[in-house]
């Protein structure tokens, strides 16, 4: 999962009236978030269409096992990009006819000032990211953890039963397999051989319609479509019983919820607003009942669903059917 990519790819979503559609819900939330936030800059290099700076989404990093998101050695990565490699890019996407001309026309200003500074650009931008991230992510990032985590646990099961392939002839309708050669239907050309370094998978919430793609010489990935996003929506923002809580009572529903991303016992007792002490009784009773898993990283012990858990939250969360 990249938190970082999602940030790049809501902030391109915001542009397409067709795309924000399923997305409506938290379109409405985050739009009052980022009123008199001046982030003509980023998009200035975020297109609706057509080519994205590679140096914004660097393949993910693997958070620890735990509550981060991962989000800062992201942004860490895309402070350190060379001023040769910015400038390259920008410059490529800056004639590159996949992007609207009025949005070039619109853009081209700003594009001059970073190519003649492109050192400050770099600052510039990374703040920037991590503000919007902040505004228009952060608040919502468990809830899209929850819906990717459990669409890579999916994936992971397929690979287990019936091997790479079908992983790759599953994932969406653009992305072919056959005779060892992956093929991504895309607006743009380029054959490339991988030499033995593997391919990252990349779920999104926000990239569809899109499959993007990363190539050698940099690490490739392929960023795909999570299928049934708008479902991760669906009860944003509605006041409704928890069947969760009925059958486990409050504070328990709570910590099956709050670990949608595993957590440490005392994050968990700063969410839910119970002590230590009582968290870890609760989840002795998660962990007996085969919903909550945990083990020691350094000095601390983190909690994370099991797939007998996760499967609970999604049939409380979507009763109406199985989200995959």
């Amino acid at each position: 999962m990249s938190p970082l990519g999602e940030t790049v790819y809501s902030f391109r979503m915001l542009a397409s009236p067709e795309r924000r559609k399923q997305h409506q819900p938290w379109v409405e939330d985050v739009r009052g978030r980022l009123k008199g936030v001046d982030l003509r800059p980023l998009r200035a290099v975020i297109p609706p269409t057509g080519y994205v700076p590679d140096f914004l989404t660097p393949p993910p990093a693997v958070a620890r096992q735990g509550a981060d998101s991962g989000i800062d050695r992201e942004l860490e990565a895309v402070r350190a990009t060379s001023p040769t490699h910015f400038v390259d890019e920008v410059a490529w996407m800056a004639g590159d006819t996949g992007t609207p001309a009025a949005w070039r026309q619109e853009a081209a200003k700003l594009h001059r000032r970073m190519l003649a500074e492109p050192e400050k650009a770099i600052r510039h931008l990374t703040e920037l990211l991590r503000t919007y991230w902040e505004l228009g992510l952060a608040p919502y990032w468990r809830r899209m953890h929850a819906g990717l985590q459990s669409d890579i646990r999916d994936r992971m099961r397929v690979m287990e039963n019936s091997g790479a392939a079908s992983v790759f002839s599953s994932l969406n309708g653009r992305i072919g397999w056959q005779d060892d050669r992956l093929t991504v239907r895309s607006a743009y050309t380029f054959d490339e051989t991988l030499g033995g370094q593997g391919i990252v998978l990349v779920p999104s919430v926000f990239c569809g319609p899109e499959v993007l793609t990363m190539l050698p010489p940099l690490q490739s990935m392929i960023v795909y479509p999570r299928p049934e996003v708008a479902a991760i929506w669906q009860s944003h923002g509605q006041e409704r019983p928890s069947p969760l809580a009925a059958l486990l009572g409050n504070v328990r529903a709570a910590v099956v919820e709050a670990l949608a991303m595993p957590a440490s016992t005392t994050e968990l007792a700063a969410e839910i607003d119970v002590t230590p002490g009582a968290i870890s009784q609760h989840l002795a009773v998660l962990r007996g009942c085969d919903l909550v898993t945990s083990h020691r990283a350094g000095r601390r012990v983190i909690h994370s669903l099991t797939e007998t858990g996760e499967a609970l939250i999604r049939g409380a969360e979507y009763p109406r059917g199985r989200v995959a």
